[in-house]
């Protein structure tokens, strides 16, 4: 039996090193501009002398958090990229403004919701800063639910180095002020995933919408799945192999 198990061992270290060695993840807090704390978890691949990863931003759909991605994470992070798992302001454990008093999403003004692409920039800078000896965005993608969607729209636009590509669930024309139209047009050379569940005519009709704008490659993809946003992860078991399979084109 010793024999049988040393032999699985070996194999496993041979043919799947990254899982094998593990991954390294590290809870974070981001204060934003206005004192609101930010939370991520940022979790990437332990391959001893690699300094460069490719990464992928998880921004979740509203009134859930960045637990909700159900196996996406691990299935991104076994094929070899670094997550960054954010809380949206409002959501999960980003819920205290500089006052420590306790604020929900179901609570906040559309002022609030217009912070969150700075919020989600600011993670970034962050994480660039706080792991100077390694590069993590030479090479880099987001994948937005709903207004995590719009958000990630929203960011990519102002940030100098824009992502390879952006994958929308459910995507929205304009949700909690969220307009993406016009910043849309502005990403000339990122491609972007929409993906609508069966029957979200909202989502399909603003993915036609949201098309015309778009200066690259817009592609739109239907999931067998009857829900919404990130939810579509847990009723189509296949949608996150197809999510990591587009992202895998790009980084």
């Amino acid at each position: 039996m010793k024999r049988v198990i040393l032999i699985l061992t070996l194999f496993l270290l041979f043919f799947n090193p990254v899982f094998a060695a593990g991954s390294i993840k590290k809870d974070i807090t981001v204060p934003a501009d206005d004192g609101f704390s930010i939370k991520a978890t940022f979790e990437y691949p332990k391959v001893k002398g690699k300094k460069e990863f490719s990464t992928v931003i998880l921004l979740h759909s509203l009134g859930y958090s960045s637990q909700w991605w159900e196996n996406l994470p691990e299935e991104l992070i076994a094929s070899g990229y670094a997550v960054v798992k954010i809380d949206l302001r409002g959501h999960g454990k980003s819920v205290y403004n500089a006052r420590l008093e306790r604020t929900s999403w179901k609570n906040m003004t559309n002022n609030a919701y217009a912070k969150y692409p700075d919020d989600v920039v600011n993670v970034i800078e962050y994480i660039k800063k706080e792991n100077s000896k390694k590069s993590f965005f030479n090479n880099w993608a987001i994948i937005g639910a709903d207004v995590g969607g719009s958000t990630a729209v929203l960011a990519a636009e102002k940030l100098s180095f824009k992502p390879k590509t952006i994958v929308i669930l459910s995507p929205v024309v304009n949700t909690k002020g969220l307009f993406i139209p016009v910043k849309l047009a502005n990403l000339d050379k990122v491609d972007i995933l929409a993906i609508s569940g069966t029957d979200d005519n909202s989502s399909t009709e603003a993915a036609e919408y949201l098309k015309k704008f778009a200066q690259a490659t817009f592609a739109v993809y239907t999931s067998e799945s009857k829900s919404t946003g990130m939810i579509m992860l847990k009723n189509d078991t296949s949608l996150a192999k197809i999510i990591v399979s587009w992202i895998k084109e790009y980084l």
